[in-house]
């Protein structure tokens, strides 16, 4: 009764290899303790207790110590049954076709994708050669099932083609297994590591990743160049630095539109509004004093997309308000984070005096429309402020929210946070690319596409179509450049349009143009004159002077693969 049969011993050991190392050993010494004092079927019944928790933990790798914390606090709180069923969830979603999603970094992530690129592509043209289309359709749409991708064009022989061009490159597979990262960053959101108290606004694993990301993006831009046909080279971290990819520039231009918006707004006599706009209490896992909010859905688990999708569908509704009762608005929407990761949206938008009351009330019925009875709601959820310009202009209303989200220049300290204004920006921005989230986004007014476009013509150059709509860009008067495209409701009717090139076959076989210009009517002026080439800093000349050329290869370059994706044969569409 007291010592372990041969078969127990066995059943124990196979359980116990599913666990760590440590674990295993405090588990055997304490079936030692149990067979002497109550007998090894007692021990083997606590064992089996026991058991499952420490299985589900070990598979979660690096992120045990803070979901093992969340599974403790939950089994105290709910039960030991409720806390299984989360570690179970969990570990399923952390899960990513074969692998844990924890352990794709680096170099192991490439060697994974090239392995699965190229199992794909062997194993789809195998299917085509030997079954045929429809066999190679349904391995396709079960490749992209369990790679967490929506593909819907199955109709559609180039798209399909295109697809499935696009998976034999191990990019592909890489770019989708980091899309994956999201859902670590959630599961520690869920476990209260996104907070005030401990890493506001994004984990301290997302942030290192983003850090290491943003070194290996410089690295990459600095060794490598652009070089066109007249010989001219620059860096692409050059070219980076000259765009609004440059925190400076993006900021610069960000309230350059802000300034003659308002400027607009203010000859048109119209009223200017600060509307904040928060998610419901389900939506936020920690509260601002770093305890868990107790109203957050766990059955549901709201992601910060999710909190995201929230905040379009409402501002969705209220805009087909405003517009089914001919109440036009016009300005701009600025995401954030609180700081436990859930987002909020900060709006200034401009409207007709006569219009503004049934505009804050359309934002209030909207705001509050899911779960507008809880406590706070009516005080928290929608906040507007009457921009009163005695008191302060409407830029300077949305400055430090610009400022914020991009490099934190001119703020000493986040007040949500306490961090510095340059840490607090770098955690946003890490935030924003993790959740994949538009940080700034303007309605009304007119195309920035031709503004930057205009913007690259030097003044000896300026384009004889719109000479004055090219000089309010280029002196950088928005409110000028404005009305002379047609006024911030100008709409489609806008007097200049983006100019795109014919259409032309990418390496995917998938028809795509390229901005050229600008056009009014049949006239257009081209903006880009020059041709460019990528290559590698310090590259091979060839004796004609053309370069060695950096381009996309795709894997499938000949044989009967090459025959798979041959769209006039129509070999895997037809």
């Amino acid at each position: 009764m007291f010592n372990p049969t041969l078969h127990c011993i066995e059943w124990r050991n196979e359980l116990l290899s599913d666990v760590s190392r440590e674990d295993a050993a405090e588990l055997r010494q304490r079936l030692d303790e149990l067979d002497q004092s109550e007998g090894y079927v007692a021990a083997n019944t606590w064992l089996r207790s026991v058991i499952e928790r420490l299985q589900l933990l070990n598979r979660v790798s690096i992120m045990r110590p803070a979901v093992e914390k969340e599974a403790d606090r939950l089994a105290e709180q709910m039960g030991q049954n409720a806390a299984l069923e989360w570690l179970r969830g969990v570990v399923q979603r952390l899960r990513y076709i074969d692998r844990l999603i924890t352990d794709l970094n680096g170099e192991e992530l490439a060697k994974w994708a090239e392995e699965k690129s190229r199992r794909f592509e062997v194993d789809l043209t195998r299917e085509a050669m030997e079954s045929g289309a429809a066999y190679a359709r349904r391995y396709m749409a079960e490749s992209l099932l369990v790679a967490g991708v929506t593909f819907t064009d199955w109709e559609d022989g180039d798209k399909v083609a295109a697809m499935a061009a696009r998976m034999i490159l191990p990019e592909w597979w890489i770019r989708n297994a980091k899309k994956q990262f999201r859902i670590v960053e959630n599961v520690l959101r869920e476990c209260g590591q996104v907070c005030k108290q401990g890493s506001p606004y994004v984990s301290s694993w997302s942030l290192n990743k983003f850090r290491k990301q943003q070194q290996s993006n410089r690295s990459f831009l600095e060794s490598w160049e652009a070089v066109n046909q007249y010989n001219q080279s620059f860096t692409l971290a050059e070219l980076s630095d000259r765009g609004v990819s440059n925190p400076v520039n993006r900021r610069n231009e960000l309230m350059t539109r802000i300034r003659g918006t308002e400027e607009l707004a203010t000859e048109l006599n119209h009223d200017g509004l600060f509307i904040t706009l928060t998610c419901p209490s389900k939506y936020h896992a920690v509260k601002i004093n770093g305890k868990r909010n107790k109203k957050f859905d766990r059955a549901n688990r709201p992601t910060v997309r999710d909190g995201q999708k929230y905040l379009c569908d409402t501002w969705a509704r209220i805009r087909a308000f405003l517009k089914r009762n001919g109440l036009p608005v016009y300005g701009i929407r600025t995401v954030e984070p609180n700081h436990d990761g859930c987002p909020h949206w900060h709006m200034m938008l401009f409207c007709d005096k006569q219009h503004t009351k049934a505009v804050i009330d359309a934002f209030t019925l909207y705001g509050l429309m899911e779960d507008g009875n809880e406590l706070g709601a009516k005080k928290q959820r929608v906040k507007v402020v009457r921009i009163d310009p005695a008191k302060g202009t409407a830029s300077g209303y949305v400055a430090k929210y610009i400022s914020k989200n991009i490099d934190g220049k001119h703020i000493d300290t986040d007040l949500e946070t306490g961090k510095s204004g340059t840490e607090a920006a770098e955690r946003i921005t890490a935030w924003s690319r993790r959740h994949g989230i538009r940080q700034f986004q303007f309605f009304g007014g007119v195309s920035v596409t031709v503004w930057r476009e205009l913007r690259r013509f030097s003044v000896e150059n300026a384009p004889a179509l719109c000479t004055d709509i090219y000089h309010a860009a280029n002196r950088g008067d928005w409110m000028a450049f404005t009305k002379l495209m047609g006024g911030v409701f100008a709409g489609r009717n806008q007097t200049l349009k983006p100019h795109y090139s014919e259409p032309e076959e990418n390496q995917f076989g998938e028809m795509v143009t390229s901005i050229m210009g600008v056009a009014r009517g049949l006239e257009v002026a081209v903006t880009r004159l020059y041709e460019w080439t990528v290559q590698k800093v310090g590259a091979q000349v060839l004796e004609d002077d053309e370069v060695v050329p950096w381009t996309r290869v795709n894997n499938c370059t000949g044989g009967e693969a090459a025959q798979l994706f041959d769209r006039r044969e129509g070999y895997l569409w037809q």
